[in-house]
């Protein structure tokens, strides 16, 4: 199966499924193993963008020279962000005249970013001979480790297109007795060093951060992907009380935002307090994880790390909403009879109800061992195309042959429209009269927030702003300032 990206990025985009090539062919052992690397490196070169893409998909190029694809590589690229060159774009740049007979590996169909058809027209015009897509003209065992490399990479794409919710994903550290904290509570720390710098890795791929009230009451956490990538989640506190502290490190939102959601009518007074702190809170008639993630569906969000305790583990894991688990075991025995466990009551009583992961991994991160593997298999987004006979039963009104179609859009731009983040050069009247190039209008709009401030830490902000690689880094930016200097005269 191959997933084709059929529209621009900047429209909706459309993620349509494949049929494996009827012209798939067989090759030699070694030219599978070698084009399977080659594949399974441009779904790496994807993962590059973990994050930063959402809600698109992660999109890797590389280039090797010969028709045949067994070269060498000449040329990489990856879609860092919308507005952004596409990743064919930068494999053939980085190629050069080495491109000319050479075949391009991707691990999505080329897509149409720039509503000219920029990445198809840079393969052709570099002299590329042949495409390798998601390695669909080979058919091995070794190939098909290769596709499922692909499909993993935009697993959340898929699974927040067949689930209607944001892919989301349960992580712990427990001890090798099963416990996440000692029987007081404490529980720093569980993990190694190396395992919470992981953590920090997976944060930053996220879109958001979900903990429950025990935890913002415990652990006082700041939800931070402190990596240095540039890419902060928003942090979700869900609470049916609002039995919330005062003073809390969530409540500071000088570099990343805070939600918090709660039963309807929950301390009214506590909501007032957050709203005057810049937390927005969101009420639901009944709180429940189902519904929290259809609610963020909704708001555009693709991908949710759940840091949670045991109780609410157990019942985003009842409502079906969690799709993969990361486990870190550390070698150590803490005991107690009420100490926590990573996941509370699921109402099984017999072995045979547990719930088994699927494509399980196991990985060394320094003393501890990752578990990690997923509660749902990857959707299987091919289309099944049914006879005549039984088109007409079931509806006759459906063309035959119609395969349906997934849309995503960016969340500011519902409807595919011009917006502040499409790829399209402006040229707008500086302080002087004099027209200046920006690259997105959100690049200028966020620049023009620190503009006519007669101070050099403010004439640095918008230099940065101006130079950001793409209108989700410029937008962080300019938010992250405003929100540090809410005033524009205390810069």
């Amino acid at each position: 199966m191959a997933l084709a990206v059929g529209a621009s990025y900047l429209s909706p985009v459309v993620l349509k499924p494949r049929p494996a090539s009827a012209t798939a062919v067989a090759c030699s052992g070694g030219n599978h193993a070698l084009e399977a690397a080659l594949v399974r490196r441009a779904a790496e070169l994807a993962d590059k963008s973990a994050g930063f893409t959402s809600p698109h998909p992660n999109v890797g190029c590389l280039v090797a020279s010969g028709g045949g694809g067994g070269g060498d590589v000449v040329g990489e690229g990856y879609l860092y962000a919308q507005g952004t060159k596409p990743a064919e774009v930068q494999a053939v740049e980085a190629a050069g005249e080495r491109c000319r007979g050479g075949t391009a590996f991707l691990n999505l169909e080329p897509g149409d970013c720039h509503g000219d058809h920029t990445a198809v027209s840079a393969l052709v015009q570099a002299g590329i001979t042949r495409v390798d897509v998601f390695g669909e003209d080979l058919q091995s065992k070794i190939i098909e480790e290769a596709q499922k490399a692909c499909r993993i990479v935009n697993a959340p794409l898929v699974y927040r297109a067949a689930s209607q919710v944001p892919f989301s994903v349960l992580k712990y550290a427990m001890t090798l007795d099963g416990k996440i904290a000692a029987s007081s509570g404490h529980a720093a720390w569980i993990s190694s060093k190396k395992s919470r710098s992981r953590v920090f890795e997976l944060r930053g791929r996220s879109d958001a951060i979900v903990v429950g009230g025990n935890t913002a009451r415990r652990d006082n956490p700041r939800l931070t992907a402190r990596h240095g990538g540039g890419h902060l989640p928003m942090r979700i506190v869900m609470t049916q009380t609002l039995d919330l502290p005062e003073e809390a490190n969530l409540w500071d939102i000088s570099e990343v935002s805070t939600i918090v959601v709660t039963q309807r009518g929950a301390r009214k007074s506590f909501q007032r307090y957050l709203a005057s702190k810049g937390v927005e809170v969101v009420e639901f008639d009944i709180l429940n994880p189902r519904d929290v993630m259809e609610y963020f569906y909704d708001r555009g969000y693709l991908s949710i790390l759940w840091e949670c305790g045991g109780t609410l583990a157990a019942s985003a894991i009842s409502s079906g909403v969690i799709h993969k688990v990361y486990a870190f075991v550390a070698p150590k025995i803490i005991g107690g009879k009420n100490a926590p466990s990573p996941v509370g009551e699921l109402g099984m009583v017999e072995m045979t109800q547990a719930l088994d992961l699927i494509d399980v991994c196991y990985e060394q991160v320094g003393p501890d061992m990752l578990v990690s593997g997923f509660l749902q298999p990857i959707p299987d987004l091919t289309p099944v195309i049914p006879s005549v006979d039984e088109t007409s039963a079931i509806d006759p009104t459906v063309t035959l042959y119609d395969s349906s179609v997934i849309f995503f859009y960016k969340t500011w731009d519902p409807y595919g429209a011009f917006s502040n983040f499409s790829p399209h050069l402006i040229q707008m009247l500086d302080e002087n009269g004099n027209y200046a190039t920006w690259s997105t209008v959100e690049h200028y709009y966020q620049a023009h927030k620190f503009v006519g401030v007669d101070n050099s830490l403010a004439r640095a902000c918008v230099e940065d702003i101006k130079s950001a690689k793409s209108p989700e880094e410029a937008a962080r930016m300019g938010r992250s300032l405003q929100r540090q200097h809410p005033r524009s005269g205390e810069i």
